[in-house]
């Protein structure tokens, strides 16, 4: 730790500082470190720091005592700036009085300058609009940026903030660019008119309904990012009236959506929840969409039967799916010739397997133009590794040669013979291939860790023996790269420390130290 005038700069956290050749003196009392940009600098250096920390440096010097006060990023979170106090109701609303003081007197004492964002993050509720309200006259005076509000609980309660759009009209909210509202309750009126220069916008359980959203993002026309994420009363979300300004769509956890109407500017697409029709109004200008489907049956059957067919342009697809089921893929099946990206993570839940993994190999026909195939799998332990003796000859496919694939990743491989099938195939067509990477860990596909079996470690050190013993064998060109599983630690670590052994170190760190 190196000093500079009583100011210690912590190791790693030089990036704070002013470039080499800027020079800047931190005593506070010459003329130089008053002047214009040097109180820059100074209010620069203060704003990377957490409102907490950067309040403290006003006891280093007179000067210093009032640069905190132009902080402008002001984020309060309750747990990192409330004290520890006992676990009665009593103690929680003795923090929450302290966290809510706390917050009021950095507002009273800010100069209101140049704030860009204000995130408060609190089981803050209804009984507290008071001061909700006054902080929110404040983001309105200081013409803030970026306004969150995570009021989320792991625990119902009673009364959710009623968010009052009676505040901002369209004049006093033209500045606000991107509004977080978590846990908050929305009624906009029929007549609101406000939020015209909104780019981005996101709620997290909420109460809006259909209606209310509609009249919530009717007037925000410059809107390019719409986030909505367990918003438990909407049943139909429609932005096809929206300009074609929104390009980026986030949906997840909504379990009363039945349909989603997209606009024609949209670009990039994100859903997590049951299968639901998506309702384009034409060819759709979409290059990105990641789908984590609930309920869903099959990845391939989704892909040739459930996908617009007015996706021309799609260039990255992410689709997450359990295989639940054998799909038929038609003869003449969908085409994506612009894709590039295809990331697949499946999962196997029940103990009978459903499905051939040697039919994704119809995928490389499907888009000739592929460059990246990610195949991420998750197995229960009844599945077993190929043996020829016990399973028969490998099959193998007509060749179907692929002119630009060029990096393939494979997690979840547990050597079981439709995997090593369809790894064969891969690897024998695909002329530009530059890197084959084959981890027998689940890596992406696991649901949680607690879905973990005791075993499976074996199954891994399975993947890893049948990865070696056919792959390699078959790799000419020096591309196949199988991360190694040994014997000595699937016998002695657990299966949580194969997979996740950063996690576990952590978690044992953390544990020693309280």
């Amino acid at each position: 730790m190196s000093m500079k005038k009583g100011i210690q700069v912590k190791s790693g956290a030089h990036h704070l500082l002013p470039p080499p050749n800027v020079s800047i003196c931190l005593c506070g009392g010459c003329e130089s470190c008053r002047s214009t940009t040097s109180q820059d600098i100074l209010i620069g250096i203060i704003s990377r720091l957490p409102i907490k920390e950067a309040a403290r440096t006003s006891i280093l010097s007179s000067h210093w005592k009032k640069i905190w006060c132009s902080h402008v990023n002001l984020e309060f979170s309750f747990y990192s700036m409330s004290p520890r106090l006992g676990s009665t109701s009593h103690d929680a609303r003795l923090r929450m009085k302290m966290f809510i003081e706390r917050v009021n007197q950095v507002f009273e004492q800010h100069s209101g300058l140049s704030v860009q964002k204000i995130a408060i993050q609190g089981k803050l509720d209804n009984e507290h609009a008071e001061h909700i309200n006054r902080w929110l006259s404040f983001v309105s005076a200081t013409k803030t940026k970026d306004l969150t509000f995570d009021f989320k609980s792991r625990y119902p309660r009673e009364g959710p903030y009623d968010f009052p759009f009676k505040l901002f009209g369209a004049m006093d909210s033209s500045y606000l660019l991107s509004m977080r509202l978590s846990a908050v309750s929305l009624n906009p009126p029929v007549d609101f008119k406000a939020f015209l220069n909104l780019k981005r916008l996101k709620l997290e359980q909420t109460n809006v309904t259909d209606e209310n959203m509609q009249i919530l993002i009717s007037n925000c026309n410059a809107l390019e990012f719409l986030g909505i994420v367990d918003c438990g009363k909407l049943t139909r979300l429609s932005t096809s009236h929206l300009s074609n300004q929104l390009k980026h769509l986030h949906v997840e956890s909504c379990h009363l959506l039945k349909e989603i109407e997209l606009n024609f500017g949209l670009t990039k697409l994100g859903y997590k929840g049951t299968l639901i029709p998506l309702a384009p109004p034409g060819p759709l200008l979409l290059t990105n969409v990641c789908m984590k489907l609930q309920h869903a049956r099959s990845s391939l059957g989704y892909i040739f039967t459930n996908l617009p067919s007015t996706l021309l342009h799609l260039e990255t697809l992410s689709l997450q799916c359990s295989e639940l089921e054998r799909a038929i893929v038609p003869e003449n099946h969908m085409k994506f010739m612009y894709l590039k990206h295809l990331r697949l993570q499946l999962r196997h839940p029940v103990t009978e397997k459903k499905i051939d993994l040697l039919d994704f190999a119809c995928l490389l026909e499907a888009a000739p133009l592929l460059q990246k195939f990610e195949l991420h799998m998750w197995m229960p332990l009844h599945h077993q590794r190929y043996r020829e003796e016990s399973h028969g000859e490998l099959r193998s496919l007509p060749p179907q040669p692929h002119a630009h694939l060029r990096l393939v990743h494979i997690s979840g491989f547990i050597g079981m013979k439709d995997q090593l099938e369809l790894a064969l195939h891969i690897l024998r067509n695909s002329a530009m291939i530059r890197a084959m990477k084959i981890d027998p860990k689940p890596l992406f596909a696991l649901p949680c860790i607690s879905m973990l079996s005791p075993l499976e470690g074996f199954q891994y050190l399975d993947g890893y023996e049948v990865a070696i013993e056919y792959l390699c064998k078959e790799d000419h060109r020096n591309v196949v790269d199988v991360s190694e599983i040994r014997r000595e630690e699937v016998e002695t670590l657990s299966v949580c420390e194969l997979v996740y052994p950063d996690c576990v170190r952590l978690t044992r760190k953390a544990n020693s130290s309280s």
